[in-house]
């Protein structure tokens, strides 16, 4: 007797196999998710970093030491020192974000003179995806010479 086509047994042994092999991709394609969120995230921060302290080094700021802390809105103005009247425009970030500044101004002694001032910015914030119940930190530091 010639047979031809394919049982239902055959088919239901291929279907398994073939779910076993899809079942470890469907967890990578998960957690590769994940990544590239937290990866999004932490460069959406390092561009806001940045571009707080592009306008404080053309704002010719030169502080006193101490620390400074701030809490940026969206598409808004804020300003850091109440004397010189630095003004910064922050662009657009997602609220989730719940970004938190702090900005940190020391001396900075080259041959025992003091030559400038070292201004380093740290952002915290908070990813889209939870990973515990903690905030990321960026950290950002530029060198202000003295006038």
């Amino acid at each position: 007797m010639n047979r031809r086509g394919i049982s239902l047994l055959e088919i239901l042994i291929a279907s398994g196999i073939m779910i076993a092999a899809m079942v470890p991709l469907w967890g990578l394609l998960g957690s590769s998710h994940k990544q590239v969120t937290l990866s999004a995230d932490e460069i959406k921060a390092s561009q806001l970093a940045v571009e707080i302290l592009e306008q404080i080094e053309n704002a010719a700021w030169y502080p006193d030491d101490r620390e400074i802390t701030f809490q940026p809105v969206a598409r808004s103005k804020f300003t850091l020192d109440t004397s010189a009247k630095v003004e910064i425009m922050i662009g657009d970030f997602p609220e989730y974000m719940a970004l938190k500044g702090n900005i940190k101004v020391e001396k900075y002694l080259a041959s025992g003179q003091e030559s400038g001032k070292i201004v380093r910015l740290i952002l915290a914030y908070k990813s889209k995806e939870k990973v515990g119940n903690e905030e990321k930190t960026y950290e950002l530091a530029t060198f202000i010479p003295r006038k």
